[in-house]
């Protein structure tokens, strides 16, 4: 039998294993690092001078990634320039036992996302990461923590609450960025925008899992035909059209594309010092974003065996939204640790390092 804990006792655990995550800085005391000028400006950035910098390699890594995105991000942005003609191509949210929400809104902020985070690319082109780029550089985790409001919202952003949140978290992480001191305000940054890329992760990963088990097990494994909603008379004509995806294997280039996000921030973090990590960091922009695209194009692009493509989100009360905010919390913790770890081994200095990491 499956051992299954209460909600209690999940937050009393998760609780417990954050205290954790932070004991794990006891003792690392304060640094003073070199800071590195921006070639253009002059402007400091948010890292020490680099061994071994090679601008051309470096901006040659940047920008093949920045053309990559750019490329796929136009398409994407061509296929879901109107909704698909058939619900046998569209895909829907299903969310308990309210009627299902077209993904058309979460593809288009996807390719939203990809864009935002060209954006920042660019900027890094000009600017060099700091203080001047945040204002820039911050739309792409605005755009993640969407993303989550979006999918926790059923498939739709329909709280009217949602952007004056938004607008207070904006000022809160460039305010943080802004008046907090070198190098902490590096590690401000980073330690956000890895709450937001952790926990899409989860929430990419719990999705494909619930909707393979209802699929399997529940409400999707009886309701074959089409529900009334969702019927067309025409559905069977646009079957020769489009590709056949084996429904829902098609959610795992989301937990693909969130996954090798967080290796190149983990990359990033190993050693910030080098040019040999800074480089593969931004390669993996140029996989992780038209990764998605790719999602965008089969989830528009492709039928399956089932009637109707259904995405049915997992429940998420108060209690599990507070455990995924705080387990994606620890592993920002732990990822900005483990960087400092290393980075002092590296150093042969023995204190850790905080601040050996951007974007």
């Amino acid at each position: 039998m499956a051992l299954q804990l209460g909600p209690s006792v999940c937050v009393v655990l998760t609780v417990f294993i954050f205290f954790l995550c932070l004991l794990t800085f006891a003792g690392v005391p304060k640094t003073s690092l070199p800071q590195d000028t921006s070639r253009l400006f002059g402007h400091p950035t948010w890292h020490p001078p680099i061994k071994g910098n090679d601008y051309n390699k470096s901006d040659s890594a940047i920008f093949f990634s920045s053309i990559l995105m750019t490329i796929t991000g136009y398409l994407a942005f061509r296929w879901t320039a109107h909704p698909p003609a058939t619900n046998k191509v569209q895909s829907n949210f299903i969310t308990g036992d309210s009627p299902p929400v077209p993904a058309y809104y979460f593809n288009r902020l996807l390719v939203l996302y990809n864009f935002n985070t060209l954006l920042t690319l660019f900027a890094i082109l000009i600017f060099d990461v700091g203080k001047l780029w945040v204002a820039l550089g911050m739309i792409h985790n605005t755009t993640e923590f969407a993303v989550l409001v979006l999918i926790g919202s059923g498939g739709r952003l329909k709280n009217i609450g949602f952007y004056g949140i938004l607008l207070c978290y904006i000022f809160l992480v460039y305010c943080g960025a802004l008046f907090i001191d070198w190098p902490y305000d590096a590690v401000w940054f980073k330690f956000q925008g890895l709450c937001f890329d952790y926990a899409l992760m989860f929430t990419f990963i719990r999705i494909y899992f619930n909707t393979k088990h209802e699929l399997k097990h529940g409400d999707g494994a009886e309701r074959m035909p089409l529900a009334n909603d969702e019927a067309e008379s025409d559905d069977h004509a646009h079957d020769q059209q489009y590709g056949l995806v084996s429904h829902p294997n098609q959610l795992l280039i989301l937990v693909f594309a969130s996954f090798f996000h967080n290796v190149g921030n983990l990359t990033a973090t190993v050693s910030f010092d080098e040019l040999l990590p800074s480089l593969l960091t931004a390669l993996t922009y140029g996989i992780t974003y038209p990764a998605y695209m790719y999602y965008v194009y089969v989830d528009t692009h492709s039928t399956s065996i089932y009637p109707t493509k259904r995405i049915y989100l997992p429940s998420t009360p108060g209690w599990k939204k507070f455990v995924i905010a705080t387990i994606s919390i620890c592993c920002s913790l732990l990822t900005v640790r483990l960087g400092a770890f290393l980075m002092a081994r590296n150093d042969h200095k023995g204190n850790g390092n905080l601040s050996d990491i951007y974007y």
